[in-house]
């Protein structure tokens, strides 16, 4: 699945891209979540929500803060694994 996430998919460019901003965020120790993408990417909150809940499916993002507003997103460890894949090229 990885594969089609984030080399071969439609969107795989916009997905490595959440990735860095997240991570970028993380380092900088600032809050990151679905408003922040969307403005800083200008596109809707709909667009952007597509791409985060398949990588929160698929394991590469978390949700910090489950039963709050607005949900709070983190790498998980496969995330970070992403990150350094796409770090290298």
């Amino acid at each position: 699945m990885k594969t089609i996430l984030f080399y071969w998919g439609k969107g795989s460019d916009t997905r490595v891209k959440i990735i860095h901003l997240i991570a970028d965020s993380e380092r900088l120790s600032e809050p990151c979540y679905i408003n922040i993408i969307a403005e800083k990417f200008k596109v809707s909150h709909v667009a952007i929500k597509k791409h985060i809940d398949l990588l929160i499916d698929e394991g590469y993002l978390s949700i910090i803060n489950p039963d709050g507003k607005p949900h709070y997103l983190i790498l998980t460890e496969k995330g970070i694994e992403i990150l350094k894949e796409f770090s290298k090229n």
